[in-house]
């Protein structure tokens, strides 16, 4: 198996590799529980945009020229936000129904990956991280720890 260091000698994760994140799981799953509860989903959205924007749209980019193709790229991503990165986040976050929450969380990343780093889409393309933040954040803050009854 092989690994791959992490900016601060640190060993990075499977996840956090194929995700194209320049720090383990654990590390961002800290980083977006520090601080409010209120901003957690803002900060997922802006940490994960802005880690991809410099990866020239990490895991999107890089798969979905592949031999897989798009729906490999999806599911790689899918798979690896549901349960390596929210599933503790929403553990941690204090988070109840965690499967469906974690489910909500990646197809609404998964959404925004596609039009931004695949098909390239204005206005998605064209958004800053914060643009981006600012838009998405109500709806992925809902998914983490408000009511989706």
């Amino acid at each position: 198996m092989s690994t791959s260091k992490d900016p601060t000698g640190g060993i990075l994760d499977a996840a956090a590799r194929k995700l194209r994140l320049p720090f383990g799981v654990p590390d961002f799953v800290d980083r977006i529980v520090s601080g409010s509860v209120d901003e957690a989903g803002r900060r997922t959205v802006q940490v994960l945009i802005t880690t991809w924007d410099l990866a020239e749209g990490g895991p999107f980019a890089a798969q979905a020229i592949s031999a897989g193709g798009m729906a490999k790229s999806v599911e790689i991503v899918y798979d690896n936000l549901i349960g390596p990165i929210f599933g503790p986040l929403l553990k941690r976050l204090g988070a109840d129904d965690v499967t469906k929450r974690a489910g909500l969380c990646a197809t609404q990343l998964v959404g925004v990956g596609v039009v931004r780093y695949v098909a390239r889409a204005d206005p998605i393309r064209s958004m800053t991280p914060e643009e981006l933040a600012d838009a998405i954040a109500p709806t992925l803050q809902r998914y983490l720890i408000g009511d989706i009854s």
